[in-house]
């Protein structure tokens, strides 16, 4: 240890007195019922999160987890903001919206903490490779804990970090329970440093209750990511004194060998250490005893004085909220990305436009984006040579090389993770799925990582990623390939959600969900791939959030989107001729969507269809039919809504049932022929 100063060895100690006293002080201040819900104590682990933390640079970044406020301490946080999150106030360092399991501070290098055993895994994959891409000398700090190296993202994000050599240091706070569950009933492995060999990375194995085995083992292991040799797995053996959690009665392990670990307590071991070192004498020792007291009495004051969150903020900072575009029209979107028109765009492009497929408009898209902002890169499985599964990012690797057109593993939530971790540090990532049905793989990290960080973290971070999802039948592929799962999303708060009917839209959609600053999942139909359109060549972006009117009628309002459009396009042709006149609506944004066009189109008509390909119970259909039902738009209804969707059954195989599983043109003919004659 002899690059520790005195000072150094001083804070060191502070630092671990502060955590507990701050956790004593938390246990307290909970069963005065001034905590809300929950919380996880680290009390006995000091020695692995501070010690850690030392031994990085301050530019360095962590990631943390439930059992956090060790290494929120380490980082740097405000004990008075940390506490008075708790305390769930307005003045806590989330402003009383992520508590105990969420704390973040992103100005300190702390990514946050996690409520999810092994969330952050691949999130510090996503740190990593931002920090690679951008050839920046730092390093990530992952914690996790040992019941999350038995998690696919554990292995997922040890692989994934391994093949790519990124600088992530993964630390293991192994207290040798996943809550009630003893390590040794968990795994077979001796270590869980041994699983690092099945990644081809170095695994250490050390005492995490001496912290200065720690401070050297994280010294040695961030130089080795650094010097670009990629991630290090190290497994610091601990123990919590506690239970997992305020309700655990701890009937798992006994009172004896708690207090045997007690006896090797990281606090009291390094102080001895320091006294026998003549780094500090015992009158010292009280003195920074005393000093960590008080200020966690300050902290207390501080979050007892602190406002509650008012109730007209509640909705504040789900999403990043675009600045006004007339105040400021450079911030909507890139200027290269307003080239064509603009700030006002039109619902169809100029006459005499060229024509290219809709694939075609999206690799112009990620072309043209790549090329204009260093921030974006592609991500996903087969990606680069093979140009992905429906050929879409073909000639991208050869144009932009495989560092920002980068094929994956087949890891699905380590891809999505990866996303986000990469955005919250600044990057603008487009990541694919093969298949939108794969996403369901990638769930944790959609939903409760991406979706949710931004508003947890109080505001402080934003997610500007999106996810490209090829959906839908008529492929032959059957039940697990040919999936519309876009309604599931609908339900997730901090997701916004496009689903592209033309080549036009989708260049402009997704040059447009690309200068988000939000998570976008981009969903494009399969069959609409091979079809044309206009689509200028200069950038140009389609706000999210409006619809087109592709046809007028005085009928039936027929509201689609993707492929339905289409479907719905072509029975309005026959029922014209039936004297039938279909108002076609493609929504092109489910969420948001633009409910006042919809309402001005049913109070004209006084009629309304939904079409969608997904089943009909549960799906967007339903979603429309209440906005209305609910609107001003109600009172002019002259018959039922009337939602058209897919059969409540898996994509079959065969061809004549695939076709019967979801609407087609047919069925959307008969369906508006009934309604326009109020025959239903």
């Amino acid at each position: 240890m002899d690059d520790l100063s005195s000072s150094a060895l001083t804070e060191i100690y502070y630092k671990m007195l502060l955590t507990r006293a701050f956790e004593e002080a938390a246990w307290q201040q909970y069963g005065l019922g001034k905590v809300h819900g929950t919380m996880h104590l680290c009390i006995g682990q000091e020695g692995v999160g501070i010690g850690a933390i030392a031994a990085l640079r301050p530019d360095d970044y962590i990631v943390s987890t439930h059992r956090g406020h060790a290494h929120a301490i380490g980082k740097g946080q405000d004990v008075r903001e940390m506490m008075a999150e708790l305390l769930g106030k307005e003045n806590g360092v989330c402003h009383g919206r992520g508590g105990s399991m969420h704390m973040a501070d992103l100005s300190l290098g702390s990514l946050g903490a996690n409520g999810v055993v092994s969330g952050g895994l691949p999130l510090s994959v996503g740190a990593g490779l931002a920090l690679k891409l951008r050839q920046e000398d730092r390093v990530v700090l992952c914690f996790f804990g040992d019941g999350a190296s038995n998690e696919g993202n554990f292995h997922e994000s040890l692989n994934m970090a391994s093949v790519w050599k990124l600088p992530v240091v993964f630390l293991c706070e192994n207290n040798q329970y996943g809550m009630s569950m003893p390590l040794h009933r968990g795994m077979n492995a001796a270590s869980i440093a041994d699983r690092a060999v099945g990644y081809g990375i170095p695994g250490w194995q050390i005492d995490g209750m001496d912290v200065l085995a720690v401070y050297e083992a994280v010294q040695e292991a961030a130089e080795h990511a650094r010097s670009q040799q990629g991630p290090v797995l190290i497994n610091a053996v601990t123990y919590r004194y506690l239970g997992h959690s305020k309700s655990d009665q701890q009937l798992y392990r006994t009172k004896e060998e708690v207090e045997e670990w007690k006896h090797r307590d990281a606090i009291r071991r390094f102080e001895q250490h320091l006294i026998a070192q003549g780094v500090l004498t015992p009158a010292e020792i009280e003195a920074l005893q005393a000093r960590a007291e008080a200020a966690i009495e300050e902290a207390i004051a501080f979050g007892d004085a602190g406002p509650e969150p008012s109730i007209e903020g509640l909705t504040n900072d789900v999403y990043f909220v675009e600045p006004d575009v007339a105040a400021d029209p450079g911030r909507i979107a890139p200027a290269w990305a307003r080239a064509t028109f603009g700030p006002s765009v039109p619902v169809n492009p100029p006459p005499g436009t060229r024509e290219i497929t809709y694939s075609e408009a999206l690799r112009e898209a990620m072309a043209q984006a790549l090329a204009n902002d260093a921030k974006v890169f592609l991500l996903g499985e087969d990606i680069g040579v093979y140009g992905g599964a429906f050929g879409v990012t073909k000639g991208l690797i050869e144009e932009f090389g495989p560092d920002r057109v980068r094929d994956t593993p087949i890891s699905e939530n380590a891809i999505i993770g990866a996303a986000v971790g990469s955005a919250v540090m600044g990057m603008r990532p487009v990541a694919e799925m093969q298949f939108m049905d794969f996403i369901t793989l990638g769930m944790e990290q959609t939903v409760l990582q991406g979706a949710k960080i931004r508003y947890m973290f109080g505001g402080k971070a934003t997610v500007p990623m999106v996810v490209r999802l090829p959906a839908g039948s008529g492929t032959g592929a059957a039940a697990q390939h040919c999936e519309s799962l876009e309604s599931w999303f609908l339900n997730v708060p901090g997701l916004k959600l496009v689903a592209p009917a033309t080549p036009y839209d989708a260049k402009g959609m997704l040059l447009a969900a690309i200068a988000e600053n939000n998570p976008v999942l981009f969903v494009e139909n399969k069959l609409l791939y091979k079809s044309r359109g206009p689509v200028p060549v200069e950038p140009y972006v389609v706000p999210l959030g409006q619809a087109a009117v592709r046809r007028t009628g005085s009928a039936v309002t027929v509201v689609a989107t993707s492929i339905m459009v289409t479907r719905a396009l072509a029975a309005a042709e026959t029922l014209a001729a039936e004297s039938i006149e279909l108002e076609v609506i493609d929504l092109r944004s489910l969420k948001p969507y633009d409910s006042a066009t919809l309402i001005d189109s049913v109070r004209k008509t006084g009629r309304l269809l939904v079409v969608h390909e997904a089943p009909l119970m549960g799906g967007f259909g339903g979603e429309i039919a209440a906005m209305i039902a609910e609107s001003p738009a109600f009172a002019y209804l002259e018959a039922p809504i009337v939602r058209l969707g897919g059969a409540d059954v898996p994509i079959p195989y065969n061809p004549r049932l695939e076709k019967a599983a979801v609407p087609q043109v047919d069925d959307i003919v008969a369906a508006g022929r009934k309604l326009a004659r109020t025959e239903i």
